[in-house]
């Protein structure tokens, strides 16, 4: 579920720290839920009051959210919480429990099974998450500041899972639920129910 709220001046605005104050209205977590909110003028009704939705409001969310998992990302980087480059991530896989695995959008199919193995036969799988076509290798750059970051390793942590936790939420947003095999250990399968929750 995604939050909103009203600007000062009565414009619809994303909360997806849901930290902001005023009344709220929750719209399904998906970009087509919120397309389809702005479409029919679902917000009047929710705030009981003329608002205003901006056309882009769902990419305005999308990009929020993108925002938010990657300086999770950044933030478990500083903890010490990730590994980058395939062979570091192979030689952690093999020698470490692990929070998640991440692979960039434009990893090798190979490189990406080969770690993915290494770690059902390293590892419990289930304890881990393994997140792949979320994040372009770009994105990876520049959140952890180096080069050729295609294949990332995070080690157990309260930073890590925050990670996770915003990244499968962006995932479930642009691509809908996650299925089972991409949710990890603790980490519950968001729930999408109904279009409009006040």
């Amino acid at each position: 579920m995604v939050r909103f709220v009203l600007s000062p001046d009565g414009i619809v605005t994303p909360d997806v720290r849901r930290r902001l104050p005023g009344r709220g209205v929750w719209i399904d977590g998906t970009r087509k839920s919120v397309d389809e909110a702005v479409r029919r003028r679902a917000f009047a009704r929710g705030f009981k009051a003329p608002v205003e939705a901006p056309e882009d409001l769902a990419e305005q969310v999308g990009s929020l959210l993108r925002q938010a998992a990657l300086q999770r990302l950044a933030l478990a980087r500083k903890a010490g919480l990730v590994t980058s480059g395939f062979e570091k991530v192979r030689a952690v896989v093999q020698r470490e429990p692990l929070a998640g695995l991440v692979f960039g959008s434009d990893a090798a199919d190979d490189g990406r099974e080969k770690l993915e193995t290494l770690a059902k036969k390293a590892r419990d799988l289930h304890k881990n998450r393994i997140l792949a076509d979320v994040f372009s290798s770009a994105e990876l750059e520049r959140t952890l500041g180096r080069n050729r970051v295609v294949h990332v390793a995070l080690s157990p942590g309260r930073a890590s899972d925050l990670f996770f936790t915003d990244a499968l939420r962006l995932r479930g947003y642009e691509y809908g639920p996650p299925s089972d095999s991409e949710i990890r250990g603790h980490l519950r399968e968001q729930t999408f129910a109904g279009p409009l929750t006040v």
